[in-house]
C-alpha cells in the first residue's frame, strides 16, 4: 500500500514538474517536407533586420477559436523574436479604441513599429512575411528608373519588367520613372536609380546627371543594352568585352539557345547560395574590371567555365575563336563595387543582360531572387532573404512517381474494389 502511495505521489510530483517545464520552455518539430509551420528564411531574416519593437494588435471579439487560431499562427513568430508583443483588442466591447486606430473589419491585423503601418485584412502566414519584409527596409526605398532611350518599360510586354516591378514593390519599393532629358537632378529621396538597358547613348546632360548622382553617394543599378558612357571605364574601371557570351552549361539545364549563361555561385553579399540554384542571363556581354583606386570589388557573378565571348554569329555550329579576341570562361557577367573608404552609401551593380528581369525572363530558374539580391545589397538591406516568397504549397515529384500514382489511382484501386466486391458477393452465395 505504502509502496502504490509512494508511486503515485511521484507520478503526480513529475507531471506537474514537466507541465511547469512545458510552460517555459518549448519545442517544436516541423515533420512536414517543405516546413510549412516553420517559419521561412525570409520571416527570419526580417524579424533580426527589424529596427525596433512591433506591435501586433488584432481586431477580433472574444470568440476563443478564432484567437486560438490566431495565436498558433503568430507563436513562431513570437518564438523567434522579443521584438514582437501581440494584443487583442475587441471592437465590440471597445469601439472608440478600435476606430481611434482605424481599424475596418474584424480579424484585421495590424503591424505598428514607430510611424510605420502594416495592415493585412486576412492573416496568413505569406501576408505576415510580406508584410515584415516591407517593415524592415531600411531607407526611403524609391527607386528611380530612367526611360526615353530605349530601356526596358514598366509595363507587361515580353521584354517589360512589369512583374519585376510588382514583386519589388510588395516588398516594400517604391518605383517612379523620368525623363533624364527633362530634369536637372536626381529626386532626393532616391534609394536606387535603375538604368534598364538603354539601346541608345545618353546624350552629355545625362551622363552628367549619372555621374553627379553617383559621386554624390548615389546608388546605380546598370543593366546593360548599348554602349557604357565613358566614366564608367575612366573611373570605375568598368568595360565590355565583345561579342555575346554562349554557355555550354545551358543544355544540361534545358535551354536550346546557346546564347543563355548560367551562373550557379552567388557572392554571401548578394545571395544566399543554395543546392541547385542557378540564374540565367540570356544574350549577356562580358565584363571586365580593372581595381583602382577609388572603387573596390565587393562581388563579382560569373558564366560557366564551358563559356566563351563569341563575336560571330549565333548561327549553327559555333566554336571559339581565340584569335577574334574570344574567351574562355568563367566570364564575368554581372559586377558589385563599393568605394573605397567610404561607408555603404555609395554602391554600384552592373550586369551584362537587361533581359533577366524581363516579363520572358524573371521567372526562369532563380532569377527573381539575383534581382531582389541586387537592389537588396545596394539599398543597404542586404540582411533581407532574397528568395521569392511564395503564396501557395509548391509540391514536385518526377514524371515516375506521377505516372505510378495515376496507375494506382485508375487502374490499381478500381481492380481491388471489384475483387473485393465479387469475392462478398461468392461468401454471400456460398453462405
Amino acid at each position: 500500500m505504502l509502496r502504490r502511495l509512494l508511486f503515485f505521489t511521484l507520478l503526480t510530483v513529475s507531471l506537474v514538474l514537466a507541465a511547469r517545464v512545458s510552460e517555459q520552455y518549448a519545442w517544436r518539430l516541423d515533420l512536414s517536407t517543405q516546413q510549412i509551420n516553420s517559419l521561412s528564411a525570409s520571416a527570419k531574416r526580417a524579424l533580426d533586420a527589424l529596427p525596433g519593437e512591433l506591435e501586433m494588435t488584432v481586431f477580433l471579439p472574444d470568440y476563443p477559436v478564432q484567437r486560438a487560431q490566431l495565436e498558433q499562427l503568430m507563436a513562431p513568430y513570437l518564438a523567434h523574436s522579443e521584438k514582437l508583443q501581440l494584443n487583442f483588442i475587441d471592437p465590440v466591447k471597445e469601439p472608440d479604441r478600435a476606430r481611434a486606430l482605424g481599424a475596418a473589419r474584424h480579424g484585421e491585423l495590424q503591424l505598428r513599429m514607430g510611424q510605420r503601418l502594416e495592415v493585412i485584412a486576412t492573416p496568413t502566414a505569406q501576408a505576415l512575411d510580406r508584410a515584415l519584409n516591407r517593415l524592415a527596409l531600411q531607407g526611403d526605398r524609391w527607386i528611380v528608373s530612367f526611360k526615353g532611350h530605349g530601356e526596358a518599360g514598366i509595363d507587361d510586354t515580353p521584354t517589360g519588367i512589369g512583374r519585376f516591378v510588382s514583386h519589388v514593390e510588395n516588398l516594400g519599393y517604391r518605383f517612379v520613372t523620368l525623363d533624364p532629358r527633362h530634369i536637372d537632378g536626381m529626386p532626393e529621396n532616391t534609394e536606387v536609380l535603375l538604368v534598364a538597358g538603354p539601346q541608345r547613348e545618353y546624350d552629355d546632360h545625362t551622363k552628367q546627371q549619372i555621374k553627379a548622382y553617383l559621386d554624390a553617394g548615389g546608388r546605380l543599378l546598370w543593366l546593360t543594352g548599348g554602349p557604357l558612357p565613358d566614366f564608367l571605364d575612366t573611373e570605375l574601371g568598368v568595360a565590355l568585352l565583345p561579342g555575346t557570351v554562349v554557355d555550354a552549361a545551358a543544355a544540361r539545364h534545358g535551354f536550346d539557345s546557346p546564347d543563355s549563361a548560367i551562373v550557379s555561385e552567388y557572392p554571401s553579399k548578394l545571395i544566399p547560395q543554395t543546392p541547385g540554384q542557378h540564374s540565367v542571363l540570356k544574350r549577356t556581354r562580358a565584363l571586365e574590371f580593372r581595381e583602382g583606386e577609388k572603387w573596390q570589388l565587393a562581388a563579382r557573378l560569373q558564366s560557366s567555365p564551358r563559356s566563351w565571348n563569341e563575336t560571330g554569329e549565333l548561327r549553327g555550329s559555333i566554336a571559339r575563336n581565340p584569335e577574334l579576341g574570344e574567351t574562355t570562361g568563367p566570364l564575368t557577367v554581372a559586377l558589385a563595387l563599393q568605394k573605397t573608404g567610404a561607408d555603404d552609401e555609395q554602391r554600384f551593380a552592373i550586369v551584362g543582360s537587361s533581359h533577366f528581369i524581363g516579363n520572358d525572363q524573371i521567372g526562369q530558374a532563380d532569377n527573381m531572387a539575383l534581382a531582389v539580391g541586387l537592389l537588396h545589397w545596394l539599398s543597404a538591406n542586404d540582411q533581407l532573404s532574397s528568395t521569392p516568397i511564395t503564396l501557395d504549397l509548391d509540391i514536385r515529384w518526377s514524371p515516375k512517381l506521377a505516372g505510378g500514382l495515376a496507375l494506382v489511382l485508375m487502374g490499381l484501386l478500381p481492380a481491388l474494389f471489384l475483387a473485393a466486391g465479387l469475392w462478398s458477393r461468392s461468401r454471400r452465395r456460398r453462405a
